[in-house]
């Protein structure tokens, strides 16, 4: 079992971001926002959009896709049939175990039927 966020764990391609976009779920929460889609394949992708009009600054755009990716690798067992798209809220600065938590719960939310 590797931790490591594989090509094929990622949404690269336009298209499939607008696929999950028109028909996902959505959740939001104080810091994250996720929408969901459920697909055929076993393993579940992660996409991030993060924007400028957000946060501004690149760092803070930066931390948020580290934290976003990392607490994906770790519930990425847990997380099985699912694309998501994570999108960031402006929202005051916390700590990263907050942000974290916070996204795990997104997830579990979003992907309960």
């Amino acid at each position: 079992m590797s931790l490591r966020l594989t090509r094929e764990a990622r949404i690269l391609k336009a298209h499939e971001y607008a696929h999950i976009f028109k028909g996902g779920k959505l959740a939001k929460g104080s810091y994250w926002q996720v929408i969901a889609k459920p697909i055929k394949k076993s393993n579940p992708r992660l996409g991030l959009a993060i924007s400028k009009k957000v946060h501004r600054l690149a760092v803070d755009r930066n931390r948020f896709k580290r934290i976003a990716r990392e607490t994906f690798r770790c519930e990425k067992n847990n997380l099985k049939n699912w694309d998501f798209v994570v999108m960031a809220r402006k929202s005051r600065p916390a700590k990263n175990f907050i942000l974290s938590n916070e996204l795990i719960d997104l997830f579990k939310k979003v992907t309960k039927v």
